[in-house]
Formats: C-alpha cells, structure tokens, sequence
C-alpha cells in the first residue's frame, strides 16, 4: 500500500491530533520528505513522542519508515511527472516541458483508475434523476465543462454553486435520485465539501473527483475517481488529468446508453437547424453528425442499453 492508502485505512481510527499530523505529511510530503520528527513536531505544535505514535498508529515501525515512505512517493512522482526546478530556457523548452507534463498527468490518471469504478459511475449517472456538478476556485471551469458534456448527452445536468445566491431554495428539491460530482484539490475549500455533505444527507449520491482518499471530498463519496495533478516549473498546476476523466465518463455514457443519447443528439441536432446554425457557412452537408456516428457502429455497444435490446 502507498502512503495514502496506508493512512487512509486508518484514518477513522486516528486521533484528532494524528489526523492533523496525516494531512499536514500528504499536504507537505516534499518538506517532511528531509525533516527530523523533531522538526515535523514544531512545524505541526507537537511533540516528538506524538510524531512516533502517529508513525506507528499509520502502520510504521517508526518515524523512519514513515518518512522512507514519503520519499518513496515523491520518486514516483518524479517518475511520473517530473520535479523540475529550473524554469524552461526557451520557448521549445517550454513547449516540451507542457506537453510532456499532460502526457504523464494523463498516463497517471489512467493508471489509478479502475475500470470497474469509472463503469459503475457512468451507471450512477445513467440511472439519475438529475445531476449536478460543483467545484469552486480553479476547479469551476473543470465543473462547467464537465457538466457542459454530460448535459449534451445526458440531458439533466447543471453547475451547482455558491454564485447563485439561493442554495437554500436550490437545496429544497434535492432528494433521493440525484447525483452530486463535487470536484476539489488540495486545499479543498468548503464551499465544494459543505455542499456535498448537505446533498448527501439530502439523500442524494456523491461521486468525488480529486487527488487521494483522504480528501474530504472522498470522505463524503460512494464512488470515487482521482486524478493526478502536476506542477510546472514555474508554479501552475495542469488540470490534464481531470479533463481526461471527463471525457472518459462521458465516452462511458454514451456507450452504454447508445440508444438514449443517440436520441438527445438527434434532438439537439433539430434544435441547432431550427435556429439556422446547424450546417450553414463553414459546415459540410455530408459531414455525419455524433447520432450518425453511433448508429453506424463507430462507438462500440455495450452495458444496459444494449443488454435491453438484446
């Protein structure tokens, strides 16, 4: 088990002091990856001994191991992404140093991600009354253009935020049915976590998507999808990772309800022509459309809808 598995598993079992102590080493695992206990018990206001416990309570023989753990993500991590200090020296280096940093985000993504959990949350959504999505601060826009896609294939599917105003009147029709994606990352501001906890104790389903289990977001959630985040040189998180299990959740809809979202596309596809955008300047007639493509057996059909007409 990593580091994060490991102090997941015994999260509920830790003190609050020691839960204090896990996210401050998963938070800050580059500085604890050098520091003495001595040093990691002024930077967290406690003492050695706590910090000794807290290895053992996490299931390390010590402080030692603990720290040999940390380290031994941090090359991983290295492995995966990259620990660049030095900013690129010109614009092909810079060039490289983006794209190479996504392709590892995205390879990343894939790699801690089951197949089963991506499959059981595209039924999740299937199967909802309705669904909205929730992120706040630089997860928003990851929020919109995940709900954008869903909705287009889907149909039920809307941004739920603070911006609004009116969460408490939004809030009175949420219930059993519904399905809430909050989607957050270190730091985890309270305005994702606050409204994911109040749709779930309104009875509706949390799928979280974030960066390990003992965020608060995975805490709330029946399924969870993480993703790898990484920093460039000069300090800017790419949002690869996430963008990559958008499209993947979408692309499990829509082969597993065919059917249906052939029928919303094709809808859409009236609507655009009745405004006049649909094929005018710019837009070839012969171009198959996304229902098309479906129909023609360009999407591989499989799972409930499929079973049905079998």
């Amino acid at each position: 088990m990593t580091l994060g598995e490991q102090i997941a598993a015994r999260l509920d079992s830790f003190t609050r002091a020691q839960q204090n102590l896990a996210r401050y080493v998963l938070d800050h695992s580059e500085q604890v990856a050098f520091m003495t206990a001595k040093q990691l018990a002024e930077a967290t206001g406690q003492s050695d001994a706590a910090v000794v416990r807290f290895a053992r309570a996490a299931g390390y023989s010590g402080y030692a191991e603990l720290r040999d753990a940390v380290r031994e993500g941090l090359l991983e991590r290295a492995g995966a992404v990259g620990m660049r200090k030095e900013p690129p020296s010109s614009p092909a280096a810079l060039k490289a140093q983006i794209f190479d940093t996504d392709a590892a985000l995205v390879a990343e993504t894939a790699r801690l991600n089951p197949e089963d959990t991506a499959t059981a949350v595209a039924d999740l959504l299937i199967g909802a009354r309705r669904i909205w999505v929730t992120g706040h601060g630089t997860s928003y826009p990851l929020a919109a253009y995940l709900a954008m896609h869903l909705n287009q294939v889907l149909d039920k599917v809307q941004v739920f935020n603070v911006e609004h105003g009116d969460l408490a009147d939004r809030f009175r029709t949420i219930g059993e049915g519904d399905v809430f994606i909050g989607i957050g990352y270190v730091r985890y501001l309270p305005y994702t976590v606050d409204i994911l906890r109040l749709a779930r104790d309104a009875g509706a389903q949390v799928v979280a998507i974030t960066d390990r289990p003992t965020s608060p977001l995975a805490r709330l959630a029946r399924q969870t999808l993480y993703a790898a985040r990484g920093m460039t040189s000069f300090a800017w998180w790419s949002q690869a990772g996430t963008l990559a299990l958008a499209n993947w959740i979408t692309a499990l809809i829509m082969v597993r309800d065919a059917e249906r979202v052939a029928q919303q596309l094709r809808l859409s596809d009236e609507e655009w022509k009745r405004l006049g955008h649909w094929r005018g300047n710019g837009n070839s007639e012969s171009e198959p459309s996304l229902e098309q493509h479906l129909r023609a057996g360009m999407l591989s059909r499989s799972g409930p809808a499929a079973d049905k007409q079998a």
